[in-house]
Order: C-alpha cells, then sequence, then structure tokens
C-alpha cells in the first residue's frame, strides 16, 4: 500500500553526498507514495552564525509538520553526522511524540567507528518506532556492535541513486594511463596523497597521466594544486568543479579513479558508483562501505597501508590500454545490474504497511 511520507534531510545546494543521496532517496519514494518535503540544509551563502539560526528554524518548522499531519504519516529522515546528531534527535522526538514510524537513513561512520552519546539517544528517544536504513551489510554489522541493542534495520546501497552511464563509442587512439580523482579536494578527501601519487610516478618515470576535479576552497591545497602542475610537466589536468557533461567527459578520460579518502564521515562515496557506472577500475582506501563498493578489478588499500607504494606498484602491472578499455564494457554491465537491485530495494522499503503504535513518552 501507498503511504504519505514526511520526508526531512538535507537536499541540495549545496550538493554533496549526503544531499545527493537523501535527495535520490526521496525522489524514489515518490514514484510509489505521496511525499511532503522538508529540506533543513543550511543556506550555502549564509554566515557561520546565520546558517546555524536558519537551520534552527527549518528543523523547527520539520518538527511543526510531524505535529500537524499527527499519527497519519510515515517520517523518512536522513540522520546527521557530528554534532548534527542534535537536530536528528529532536526529530526523532518529535516524530514519537507525533505518533509517526521513522525510518533513519544512516550516511556516516563517525558515531559507528566511535560510539557517540547523541546517538545512543536517538536509539533511546525512538525506540521500537524507528527503524534503520543502512548502505551495506558492514554498516548494519558495525552499528549493532557499536550499539548492542535489537533494532529494525532495511539496507539500501547508494548504487540505486546513480544511474549507469551511458554506452559511449571508445576513441580508436591510444593514450597514457590515466587516473583522477573527483571530490572536494583538501587533505581529507586525499588530495594531497593523490598528488604524492603523481609525483611518485613522475620520478620513476611512468608515463602516467593525471586528472583532478572538484572545488578546492582551502588556499593551501590551491597553491598545492599549482605547485603539482608547474613539477608535472603537464602531465596534471587540474578541471575545478564540474557537472553535466564535463562530469562525465572526466570518467570517459579516466581509466582509473583513485580516491584515498580519510574523512571520518566517509560511508559509501557515490563518486566510487560513478566510476564504476562509467566502467573505471577504483583504488581505494578501505574505509566505510567502500569494500563492498569494489570488485576484483579493483585495488582496496587498508587503513594502515602505505597507500602511494601500494597503488603505483599495482599502477605499474596494470594490462596495456586497450585491454583495460576492453574491460570497460564489463564493469559498466555489472554495475548496470548493481543500479537495479539496489533501486528496486528503495522502491519496495514502503510496500508493506507499516503498522501504527500507540506511544507514549
Amino acid at each position: 500500500m501507498t503511504q504519505h511520507i514526511i520526508a526531512i534531510g538535507q537536499l541540495p545546494p549545496p550538493l554533496h553526498g549526503f544531499s545527493q543521496a537523501t535527495a535520490g532517496m526521496i525522489s524514489v519514494l515518490a514514484e510509489e507514495n505521496g511525499v511532503t518535503t522538508y529540506d533543513i540544509a543550511p543556506p550555502p551563502d549564509a554566515g557561520r552564525l546565520t546558517r546555524h539560526l536558519r537551520k534552527a528554524l527549518r528543523v523547527i518548522r520539520a518538527c511543526t509538520a510531524l505535529f500537524r499531519w499527527h499519527g497519519t504519516s510515515v517520517c523518512y529522515l536522513g540522520c546527521e553526522g557530528g554534532l548534527g546528531l542534535v537536530y536528528t534527535l529532536l526529530l526523532v522526538a518529535c516524530a514519537r511524540a507525533s505518533n509517526h514510524p521513522v525510518y533513519l537513513h544512516h550516511h556516516s561512520f563517525s558515531y559507528i567507528d566511535k560510539p557517540s552519546l547523541l546517538m545512543r539517544a536517538i536509539l533511546a528517544v525512538g525506540g521500537r518506532n524507528l527503524t534503520h536504513i543502512f548502505l551495506c551489510e558492514i554498516m548494519r554489522e558495525r552499528f549493532s556492535d557499536t550499539y548492542p541493542a535489537r533494532i529494525d534495520a532495511k539496507v539500501v546501497s547508494n548504487a540505486a541513486f546513480i544511474p549507469p552511464a551511458e554506452i559511449e563509442t571508445e576513441e580508436a587512439e591510444l593514450r597514457p594511463l590515466t587516473i583522477g580523482i573527483l571530490s572536494n579536494l583538501n587533505r581529507e578527501k586525499g588530495l594531497r596523497t593523490f598528488l604524492e601519487l603523481v609525483a611518485e610516478a613522475r620520478r620513476a618515470g611512468m608515463p602516467l597521466r593525471a586528472i583532478l576535479a572538484g572545488p578546492a576552497t582551502d588556499s593551501d591545497d590551491r597553491a598545492a594544486i599549482e605547485t603539482a602542475m608547474k613539477e608535472s610537466g603537464g602531465l596534471l589536468d587540474y578541471r575545478g568543479p564540474i557537472h553535466g557533461d564535463a562530469k562525465s567527459r572526466f570518467y570517459r578520460d579516466i581509466d582509473v579513479f583513485v580516491f584515498p579518502t580519510t574523512y571520518a564521515n566517509e560511508a559509501q562515496p557515490l563518486v566510487i558508483f560513478e566510476a564504476k557506472a562509467a566502467g573505471n577500475a577504483v583504488i581505494a582506501f578501505d574505509r566505510g562501505c567502500i569494500r563492498k563498493q569494489l570488485d576484483t578489478t579493483d585495488l582496496l588499500i587498508s587503513r594502515q597501508g602505505d597507500f602511494v607504494a601500494t597503488a603505483l606498484a599495482w599502477l605499474s602491472e596494470l594490462s596495456p590500454e586497450p585491454a583495460l578499455r576492453a574491460k570497460r564494457s564489463t564493469t559498466r554491465d555489472a554495475y548496470r545490474q548493481r543500479h537495479a537491485v539496489a533501486r528496486e530495494n528503495a522502491r519496495s522499503l514502503l510496500r508493506v504497511t507499516v503498522p501504527r503504535r500507540n506511544i507514549s513518552l
């Protein structure tokens, strides 16, 4: 049966993995249900104090809506990370007080890797009113290890929100092996490690080309990119923020997507699914759900591993470029199937009638 859903979460802009996945889930749920959406993302152009105030007002508006729809709807809620869990706690409390079952969608490993008092409070307040949506089995198992309580849980991969890439015509001309990274370019997302990998490849005489894409907002990071470009002899290309056709071209222009992220909230990066959808191989640190995103064509490096040395050795042994191009089609086909399964899991999330519970605080 269809449901009326009150959907609450951060939506673009700004565009990042959390807001993109939240928007994707709401879009899927709206295919078979009535959805009323409340965006609680702070305005991207506001100052720090104004951002917090505007976000708090948006959260209060969403809480008011929960009471207005008392007991007649299901609440879908994108779970925040860090101190943002304060907002999640308030929304879960209001949903329980107004008798709405809550589907809490997790997108962060920060409170899984390190126990959080705020998450414990959310679990206590939400109780049996909560159904948890995890991104992979690893996330579900580790959450249960960190918070050993009986919970209702579903698994919906972010692959549901990244469509397969259109089949492109492969270029006949040969090119050097090309690696790339697309992200917010900073230390946590692996910028400096990527630049070090490019420099080591150049020193080793490896004919390696590299492409950087995404915003670099920190002045030190921008300076590091400029220096690396000068030293690369034209083999490092920085394309800045990219969208649409420019993003598709980025994935077509690379052979291997490199993602040495150490970001504490990292869970199941959408950019890795975008790379797999385009047929790219991937090298990444073993964080969050990344292990489940990769396959035998990729390289997973342990958190304690030497990323640059391990990646350089692996890249030096890759098959010649024509063989790499031939693998792209197989990788795209495998991703197409994964996307279809994840999409159906998302669509079926609320197909079963949700029992109403008479809950008092």
